[in-house]
């Protein structure tokens, strides 16, 4: 496994500088990636991945290191398919030590490819225990990890610039998101997968979904530092062993090679968005994807020039308006059936069923966690006009439309789901009570949709 850090350099020109009064604050960023690509073999990733047969692309670690003054921030997007628990706290204390700031500051992000692997210590743990090969497999390449990104966020920091300018710009992505969960005419849920063979459930309406790609763009005078995509899905057009950073990871690096200017992607509230409307497993449909999102970087890049929706001048600002809030997440023990601990304990010795065991291991996971009183957090980085919200789990797009609607009025709302993903699902109340569906089954908190609302008005208000 080899691990690569590069730096980062691009160079767009922007038409108009700004002047600074002295008194401005000083908001500095610099981008950093690494290679975190898993080693072929037995898969160190609690086993949604068994087993890694062959490396289709590198994984990638991308991030951006924000300086104000004393405060940093650090915001990373990863094609892991989650991390969770304590693995996210490890990797987040990791960066965070590299970065002299504290891992609450730290939003670390997953792109949720179905072809990458799931970090998660505490599952593999009660899954395998301690003394087995397949969890001091996970550990090590945990601490790999951990190691590769702090080596990583240091060097980054030696190149820091100042930020000039951050515009918002955005752009609709067509034919690529739908939803998963669709209504049948008796009222049960049809599952709309990534692959869906099912003729009625394929090809329904798209459904509720946030059809627009938000990117934002720092600069430095007339230079790019960096860029970030925001998109609501579920990214993946295969499964399996192949390990691969699939239309997301391929649209980010096509858009990185096309404009010179680091780019990062971030997934949104993609709980229940799927490609499987548009998706038929082959290449050619995988390709197609790819080329509709990267159309829409494309058209979102082309706004930064005359449609712009935010045009933040960091040195504009006082301290007051660069700030980090955080909220505690308000999940809770999911104690229905069959989550109940009884029937956990039993589903972890099922020798017949390898999926069960890890379900289960997963549930009990976070079960401890919470019973240990730690919960994960949702956070918003406020500069300006700018508000970017980061959430835990697998939220349905319901949290992140609510985010939309919530924000300021000339206000500029990105959503990146996917954060610590020892909750997986979480969405309206609605879903536990369904006949049909599959989110509810790995949502690992019990209803919570008017407490997440809550905190989502808290921070974006």
């Amino acid at each position: 496994m080899g691990f690569v850090t590069r730096p980062l350099v691009a160079v767009l020109v922007l038409m108009a500088g700004r002047l600074a009064p002295a008194d401005a604050a000083d908001l500095r960023a610099a981008a950093f990636r690494v290679d975190v690509t898993p080693p072929v073999g037995d898969g160190p990733c609690v086993g949604f991945i068994p087993r890694v047969e062959s490396i289709e692309h590198p994984l990638l670690m991308k991030g951006l290191i924000l300086q104000n003054g004393s405060n940093t921030y650090v915001l990373a997007a990863v094609d892991f398919c989650g991390i969770a628990n304590s693995s996210d706290l490890r990797l987040r204390r990791a960066i965070a030590e590299a970065a002299e700031t504290t891992p609450e500051r730290v939003a670390l992000q997953s792109l949720h490819q179905h072809t990458a692997p799931v970090l998660d210590t505490d599952a593999a743990r009660i899954l395998f225990g301690e003394a087995h090969p397949r969890f001091l497999a996970h550990q090590q390449f945990q601490e790999t990890v951990a190691h590769a990104a702090s080596k990583a966020v240091t060097e980054a920091r030696e190149t820091l610039r100042p930020v000039v300018r951050i515009v918002g710009t955005k752009a609709r992505v067509k034919q690529v998101g739908a939803n998963r969960r669709v209504r049948r005419a008796d009222g049960s849920i049809g599952i709309r997968f990534s692959v869906t063979r099912e003729p009625e459930i394929r090809d329904a309406d798209e459904g509720l979904i946030d059809p627009w790609l938000r990117s934002l763009t720092f600069f430095d005078s007339d230079r790019a530092i960096v860029q970030l995509h925001y998109y609501a899905t579920h990214p993946q057009t295969t499964s399996g062993g192949r390990v691969s950073y699939d239309t997301v990871g391929l649209a980010r690096e096509r858009s990185e090679q096309a404009t010179g200017i680091p780019t990062i992607h971030f997934n949104g509230c993609g709980g229940n968005i799927t490609l499987g409307k548009y998706n038929d497993g082959t290449p050619e449909a995988r390709e197609r994807l790819t080329t509709r999102l990267f159309e829409a970087m494309q058209q979102s890049n082309a706004a930064i020039h005359g449609r712009a929706d935010c045009d933040v001048a960091p040195a504009a600002l006082d301290d007051a308006a660069i700030r980090w809030d955080a909220v505690e997440a308000p999940f809770m023990i999911r104690d229905d059936a069959p989550y109940d601990l009884v029937t956990l304990r039993q589903q972890l010795s099922d020798a017949q069923s390898a999926g069960v065991r890890l379900k289960a291991a997963c549930f009990l996971a976070f079960r401890e966690r919470l019973e240990a009183g730690d919960r994960p957090t949702i956070t918003r980085l406020r500069i300006g006009a700018l508000d970017i919200a980061h959430l835990p789990g697998e939220p349905f797009v319901e949290h992140q439309l609510l985010a939309q609607h919530t924000g300021r009025a000339g206000g500029f709302v990105c959503v990146a789901g996917y954060g610590d993903c020892g909750v997986w699902y979480y969405g309206p109340d609605s879903i536990y009570t369904d006949r049909g569906g599959y989110e509810q089954t790995w949502c690992l908190t019990g209803p919570c949709e008017k407490t997440v609302a809550a905190a989502l008005r808290r921070l974006l208000q």
